[in-house]
């Protein structure tokens, strides 16, 4: 293998190439069934404190020693072959432990599994491991007779039995009266057959030794890891290899105590921190990120001036922390120590990369936080970074006896540093299990494993990774992208919960997970435009090659592994279900609250109508009319109309915008006061509803202003007709007089200037436009080019009413409107479905619809164009659209709107040139 091509760290006192390592810290174990031994004055030493059923429960050195005694010794008298496998299937517990080391003590090789692991994976991985006993718990135990009908198994239960079966026991019928003697093991026989998470494809069978634990083991217990009197906090499941060698293995080498959480959830986990006492954390970066997002929230929680101090605080802290080293945070923030885990000093990361901003603001509040890098192949740790010397951002240093070195691939990686990262040591293992294809290509000639991430080495021998090999996306441009680099810079909206980027066609797409409180506490009806403008925002920052080309809003959270990788190789399913709306529902057990809400005769009485109202769909409180139902802004109109000649209620706009979910309208309805009869009665107009200050923007212009206004129109009519070559058609069909609404199709910026360039002046200046506040009213410049152009102030969140009164008051008028049906810019040129907003306008106003196609805008100025570019641009008027011909009889049904706004979309796809839809040729 040429040398040329890699650089290389190993270890500072990494073995000579053929020579074994040296010793850890005392005498080495040579097997893990050595682990449980320890001196006569430590024996009564906790070495498993467990939270469950609302009492904590210890078991010391001796009695774990005992009890795995006993359990070997029934699973011999039970029939147990030298080596056979025997599967782990079930969440953390003291039982899990003793039934492993018991597994290994009657000669047998445990084999945990993931409990969470798909149907179909469990299907391949049982038969794939040939385990015919598992120890698991009564649910899993029918779960996996439904999945594995085929093979005979013993399931030896931890939990009680439902009923009874000839093909269960439990754990506790196999216990002998006395503990038998452990069987002696080489170090080289496997000590337990993992699977991998299966990120990119089907699990793995991975066989790690003896020998491959205990040259972890030893590497971490002499970086100092945990020390015999402390508590080591492990709330992360133990058949995955970081947890169970970090967490579990290494503090029992040293004679510490493992702490196991009730669950992995929040309120369970700091239970067990603040209970226990514990000193060391096990994480995973998700968990870290959690932890310090609650406590973001719970300082801003605080009032004002509280929330200004922490975060000066903070930022000081950082800054010491980053220039000098320093670490104030457990002073400064005594108080949050003391609240949250007053013993906890460190937190140890592994089994995904921690961001760095992350990993330093958590150093900046008092942990020291250590990470590290590694894979289940290798045991899993290949890297660490040591107590005291840590470099925030990277993977850390080579640990003993770990040489690593990078095969550089400047084709491959998306920076000519970055290359793969190649190990070998005595922690990697020898190959996969019953799988000669995945052997042939995890190695290189010269025995190398092939880790498959990417990385770089900086000069004092720190690893830096990048990312996976197989996760990178090559572009139809051939560009090189790494997904998790375009996830963490969508990743910056905070409308966004989960972004997965995967490759559709040659080019990047995205499956976007929104973070429905963020959504709520915007307060916006129109949650689709909100996500779509934030997606457009991040790309306008990120170079052309690493934006989505499209993207698909899902409800349901990202694939992952139990540590929190994304499992990539289902995302395209996924993207595919929710492009095409085949996502189930998912509906959970409703609590009091919403049974209230539920049963109250209000929200039962709208609970019913709204079934009825969207037949076929599975409804849940949990389900978004925005996201799910796909209604628009105006829809809500139409639905509030709905609702207030039903059940007598009035939803105000504010209402409105904070509805996000079926639970929220519900929530709304009940605070809602009943419409008065003399209100009702009032029969107050559009215009009415708009205040005075909102009416000025439809005042007729002064002599100064309409001339200004004519001669904004020239400079446009000129600009439109010299520069873009502006070719106008139908002009005879406009009405002469009257209300009227403009319908356009919708593909650029230039789309306006185009349209009001092909209106004759006349019929201009009695028509009215919407704009958004945010982009026209901004300046004094803007407010002025506005009120010259009839352009009136819409929120695009929250002007779902609002557009309707300035609509409605501007067609009262006899005047005309421009109206926008698709909603917003195409990205591709192609016609978008006009939402059913227009069929509200139409039907409230009995107003003539005329169609407009404007072609060559998407060509001249596209939404992910930045300048335009002189091309030829065409405005077609077709023939107006009289209300008799939109507005059915039976125009008071729910789906009206819809029907009239497919009307006028076919009206507006019927005027595109039948032999191309593209603008002509220059």
């Amino acid at each position: 293998m040429p040398s040329e091509g890699f650089s290389r760290f190993r270890s500072p006192d990494a073995a000579a190439e053929g020579n074994p390592p040296s010793p850890g810290r005392g005498q080495a174990p040579r097997t893990l069934l050595s682990l449980l031994n320890r001196p006569a004055d430590e024996v009564d030493r906790p070495a498993l404190v467990v939270f469950r059923d609302g009492a904590t429960e210890s078991w010391s050195y001796a009695e774990l020693r005992r009890m795995v005694g006993r359990l070997a010794a029934g699973l011999r008298a039970a029939g147990l072959r030298p080596e056979e496998p025997v599967a782990l299937i079930a969440p953390n517990r003291p039982e899990w432990v003793a039934a492993y080391f018991a597994i290994l003590g009657a000669g047998g090789l445990p084999v945990p599994i993931d409990p969470l692991m798909g149907d179909g994976d469990l299907g391949r991985v049982l038969p794939h491991s040939g385990c015919r006993r598992i120890f698991t718990t009564a649910g899993h135990a029918a779960r996996l007779r439904r999945i594995d009908e085929g093979l005979a198994r013993q399931f030896i239960l931890f939990d009680e039995a439902k009923e009874e079966a000839p093909d269960v026991s439990s754990w506790q019928q196999l216990l002998a009266a006395e503990p038998a003697p452990l069987a002696e093991l080489p170090p080289d026989r496997p000590a337990s057959l993992l699977y991998t998470s299966g990120t990119t494809g089907v699990p793995k069978g991975v066989p790690l030794s003896h020998a491959n634990f205990i040259a972890n083991v030893d590497a971490l217990a002499e970086e100092d890891l945990a020390r015999s009197e402390d508590r080591v906090l492990l709330p992360l499941p133990l058949h995955h290899v970081y947890p169970f060698t970090v967490g579990l293995l290494t503090p029992l080498a040293i004679g510490a105590t493992v702490v196991m959480p009730s669950g992995m959830a929040g309120p369970q986990i700091l239970q067990a921190l603040r209970q226990s006492g514990a000193t060391i954390m096990i994480a995973v970066p998700r968990l870290l990120t959690a932890i310090l997002t609650g406590i973001t929230a719970q300082a801003a929680g605080r009032g004002r001036s509280q929330a200004m101090l922490f975060q000066l605080l903070l930022a000081l802290s950082r800054w010491l922390l980053r220039r000098f080293g320093w670490r104030i945070g457990r002073r400064v923030f005594h108080r949050l120590h003391a609240e949250l885990a007053p013993n906890l000093a460190l937190l140890a990361s592994g089994g995904a990369r921690l961001e760095p901003e992350t990993e330093l603001t958590l150093g900046a509040l008092g942990w020291e936080v250590l990470t590290g890098y590694g894979l289940t192949e290798t045991a899993p740790i290949l890297t660490f970074n040591p107590r005291g010397r840590a470099r925030i951002g990277s993977a850390g240093l080579p640990v003993r006896g770990v040489e690593l070195q990078i095969a550089r691939a400047p084709h491959g990686a998306p920076d000519k540093e970055d290359g793969e990262i190649l190990a070998r040591g005595p922690n990697v293992f020898s190959g996969y299990w019953n799988n000669p294809e995945a052997n042939a290509g995890a190695f290189t000639p010269d025995g190398w494993f092939r880790t498959g991430d990417l990385g770089h080495f900086d000069r004092d021998g720190y690893l830096y990774l990048v990312g996976r090999v197989k996760e990178m996306v090559v572009l139809a441009s051939g560009k090189n992208v790494l997904p998790e680099d375009v996830e963490k810079a969508y990743l910056e909206s905070p409308y966004f919960k989960e972004v997965g980027v995967l490759e559709r066609n040659g080019q990047l797409v995205g499956l976007i997970v929104p973070d429905i409180d963020a959504l709520r506490d915007k307060g916006t009806g129109r949650a689709e435009t909100l996500l779509r403008d934030e997606v457009e925002a991040v790309s306008r920052r990120l170079p052309p090659y690493q934006r989505l080309s499209g993207y698909a809003v899902t409800r349901q959270p990202l694939p992952r592994t139990p540590i929190g990788k994304l499992r990539r190789h289902l995302l395209a399913e996924m993207y595919t279900a929710a492009v095409e709306g085949r996502e189930a529902p998912t509906a959970e057990e409703p609590s009091e609250a919403d049974k209230e809400l539920l049963e109250s005769p209000l929200g039962k009485a709208v609970w019913e109508w709204l079934e009825g109202r969207f037949p076929g769909r599975t409804l849940t409180l949990d389900t978004s009319p925005q996201l799910d139902l796909g209604m628009d802004s105006l829809e809500w109109v139409s639905l509030g109309l709905e609702m207030q000649a039903r059940f007598g209620i009035e939803l105000t706009e504010e209402a409105i915008a904070r509805v996000v979910t079926l639970r929220d309208l519900l929530q709304e309805v009940e605070k809602a006061k009943a419409v008065s009869a003399g209100k009702a009665a009032e029969g107050r107009g559009p215009a009415q509803a708009l205040t005075p200050e909102q009416e000025r923007w439809l005042r007729p212009l002064g002599p100064g202003l309409l001339l200004l206004s004519f001669l904004l129109y020239g400079l446009n009519w000129l600009a439109m007709h010299l520069l873009f070559r502006l070719e106008v058609r139908g002009r005879e069909r406009l009405p002469q007089s009257g209300r009227v609404i403009f319908a356009p199709n919708h593909t650029s910026y230039l789309d306006p200037f185009a349209l009001s360039a092909a209106l004759p002046w006349r019929l201009l200046r009695r028509t009215y436009w919407a704009g958004a506040v945010d982009v026209m009213f901004t300046t004094r410049a803007k407010r002025l080019f506005s009120r010259l152009s009839h352009v009136f102030p819409v929120d695009p969140y929250r002007g779902t009413s609002t557009s309707i009164a300035y609509g409605t008051a501007v067609l009262g008028e006899e005047k005309g409107l421009v109206w926008f049906p698709e909603g917003r810019r195409s990205p591709t040129g192609d016609l978008l479905p006009f939402l059913p907003g227009i069929g509200v306008l139409v039907q409230r106003t009995k107003a003539p619809v005329v169609p407009v196609r404007i072609e060559g805008s998407f060509e001249a100025l596209p939404v992910s164009g930045r300048w335009p570019r002189l091309r030829r641009i065409r405005v077609t008027f077709g023939h107006p659209l009289g209300p008799e011909k939109l507005v059915r009889e039976d125009g008071e049904a729910a789906d009206a709107p819809g029907a009239i706004a497919r009307s006028i979309q076919d009206a507006v796809a019927a005027l595109a040139p039948e032999r191309r839809r593209e603008a002509p040729p220059d």
